[in-house]
């Protein structure tokens, strides 16, 4: 999810259908007088629970807004009441303060608005909206977005008296409202996405899952080829053992090939088979030299020769190659000890 995508959500068909629907709802009631303030009330009420499901939806990684339902609707949906107590408790408490500790209490408030609401919005109990210590975690996840939400409420104000000012079809004012509304939570949502991290997070869609669930299914079939590799082992087909191991190893990149070499040596040397180890150990190397990670061809070698002191490798070239890295990290003492002690390769009298 990129920041443009966050930004769009009100104005996706989902959202404009639903902005041009509330807002020409609101322009009736109002020629509705009392009984139209009442309804228009529990229209507003359906707002905000939309608003809360639409803070889910985002912060679970989505991209579009979803389609209001009855179930949004739902009477089993409190949230926007809880935060409609906490407003006016807030500005009851604030009036009974009075002076200017009654205003700098409101102004405090007023930015913790945005952390109740993503509290809320992340379907914590309804008590932690009262939390200092959990609104303090949350402000501190958010880190300098918490700023950008705070901006967005006076932008959004500053957009609504703008266009009260220019005295504009009150049907387009009140389709403005609901569009600022629908950009707040939106907004929200997509700040929990970006923060989720440090928010200790977890929304249903997120690179990190989709990570997730493509290595849970690449282990998988990585564990068929190595049963497949273990039956050719243990039957003595030692070259054909090495072929899905190829195959394997020649769709990898450095970094992942160098993981799963190093746990199919680990693997290797549990089935007792030291017959098998030497040509496992070549391919595996080969292809490690290959995708220019001699450090973890090494790393491999030694962990394979220390359940089989004799082991040895198919290549001279490799094995020499592998030498020479070795003494040139430093590591003299097992490069000579790679060169003498292997029958695949000794130096050439000088």
């Amino acid at each position: 999810m990129d920041y443009l995508r966050v930004l769009l959500v009100p104005f996706r068909p989902t959202g404009l259908i639903l902005i041009g629907v509330f807002a020409l709802v609101f322009t009736l009631l109002e020629f509705a007088g009392l009984v139209g303030l009442i309804v228009g009330l529990l229209v507003q009420v359906w707002i905000l629970k939309y608003g809360y499901v639409v803070i889910e939806h985002i912060a679970d990684g989505a991209s579009e807004p979803p389609v209001m339902d009855d179930l949004m609707l739902s009477p089993t949906e409190v949230r926007p009441w809880i935060q409609l107590g906490l407003m006016v408790g807030g500005a009851f408490l604030c009036k009974l303060i009075g002076g200017n500790a009654g205003i700098a209490l409101a102004v405090v408030l007023l930015i913790l608005l945005p952390a109740t609401t993503a509290v809320l919005g992340m379907g914590e109990p309804f008590f932690q909206a009262i939390n200092p210590l959990m609104l303090f975690r949350v402000i501190r996840g958010l880190g300098p977005w918490y700023l950008l939400i705070l901006l967005s409420i006076v932008v959004y104000a500053g957009i609504l008296l703008l266009l009260a000012r220019f005295d504009i079809w009150r049907i387009a004012w009140h389709a403005a409202g609901v569009v600022c509304e629908l950009s707040f939570f939106s907004l929200i949502g997509g700040c929990i996405y970006l923060r989720r991290r440090q928010l200790g997070f977890e929304p249903r869609q997120s690179p990190e899952r989709t990570a997730a669930r493509e290595e849970a299914e690449r282990v998988k079939l990585r564990a068929r080829m190595i049963d497949e590799v273990f039956q050719q082992v243990r039957i003595g087909k030692h070259v054909e053992a090495t072929r899905p191991l190829a195959k394997w190893l020649s769709a990898l990149d450095g970094e992942i090939a160098a993981r799963d070499a190093l746990f199919i040596a680990g693997q290797a040397l549990g089935w007792e088979a030291p017959g098998g180890l030497n040509t496992l150990a070549s391919t595996l190397i080969r292809h490690l030299l290959r995708a220019g990670r001699p450090d973890a061809a090494l790393a491999v070698f030694e962990r394979l020769r220390q359940g089989s002191p004799t082991l040895t490798l198919d290549s001279p070239e490799d094995l020499r190659f592998l030498a020479e890295y070795a003494e040139s990290t430093g590591r003299t003492e097992l490069a000579v000890s790679m060169r003498l002690e292997t029958p695949i390769y000794r130096p050439q009298p000088r």
